[in-house]
């Protein structure tokens, strides 16, 4: 096994694979190409060019942003809003982002995108089809929580325990699938995009799905709606509340 980690998309990704160290370089290629597309800080980003421009104007953009883009939209109709990458600043929501023949978005209105909510669990995805495009046969990829692994891995994933991260506690084994948690850690704020309103529970929310992206996006839209088993069942999927005394309670689609 190779284990390699570089800071990416905010945080650190490590990835562990049975590989060569090329395909191991280009599983953290596929990361660096999301984190240039989709950076908020990157002023050349398709993110900050869509942005921008994108009110006046179509702005063509690279086929994983579109990709990214068309996950987010079906998302954002199956919650109802619950998901959504405009997170309805200055009164925009998804239904204000078009996307175009050609690879190129229009804005209706004023917007600001934000693809925090799903693009790590997407360059998860891409580093992990790297890997195996190149020959591995099983490995992780890790993105400060986002997982994905395949092989013969079956890891038993440890969740931290919401109001006490230092602590963490099993929830679940995977076997060629991924997770995300979403949760109020270290006094982040979550809230509901439709109102702009704090999310009021104390629980972390961690989504077993076949992608990553899937599992990222998901975490989203059950901390507003909570575990519906239809939504869950659309993406066949699992989700896990742990409390913050440490129970742990799971739903499946």
């Amino acid at each position: 096994m190779i284990s390699r980690a570089r800071p990416l998309l905010g945080t650190i990704v490590s990835i562990r694979a049975a590989a060569s160290e090329e395909a191991v370089r280009s599983a953290f290629d596929a990361v660096e190409t999301v984190h240039r597309l989709m950076s908020a800080q990157s002023e050349s980003s398709d993110l900050s060019l869509i942005n921008h421009h994108a009110q006046r104007r179509a702005v063509p953009v690279h086929p994983w942003t579109l990709e990214v883009l068309r996950a987010a939209r079906a998302m954002s109709w199956r919650t109802g809003g619950a998901f959504d990458v405009t997170l309805r600043r200055f009164g925009a929501s998804f239904r204000d982002v078009e996307l175009l023949h050609g690879r190129r978005v229009r804005l209706r209105r004023r917007a600001h995108l934000d693809l925090g909510g799903i693009a790590k669990g997407f360059a998860v995805d891409r580093a992990v089809a790297a890997l195996r495009r190149l020959g591995a046969k099983s490995g992780s990829v890790n993105a400060g929580g986002d997982l994905r692994v395949f092989g013969n891995l079956e890891p038993t994933i440890r969740v931290r325990l919401p109001g006490n991260p230092a602590l963490a506690v099993p929830v679940c084994r995977i076997h060629g699938e991924s997770v995300a948690t979403s949760a109020a850690y270290f006094g982040s704020r979550q809230e509901d995009p439709r109102t702009g309103r704090a999310l009021g529970h104390d629980c972390s929310i961690t989504i077993r799905a076949r992608s990553c992206m899937l599992a990222d996006a998901l975490t989203k839209a059950v901390a507003v709606l909570g575990p519906r088993p239809g939504l869950l069942a659309r993406y066949g999927a699992t989700a896990y509340l742990l409390d913050g005394k440490g129970g742990l309670h799971a739903a499946v689609g």
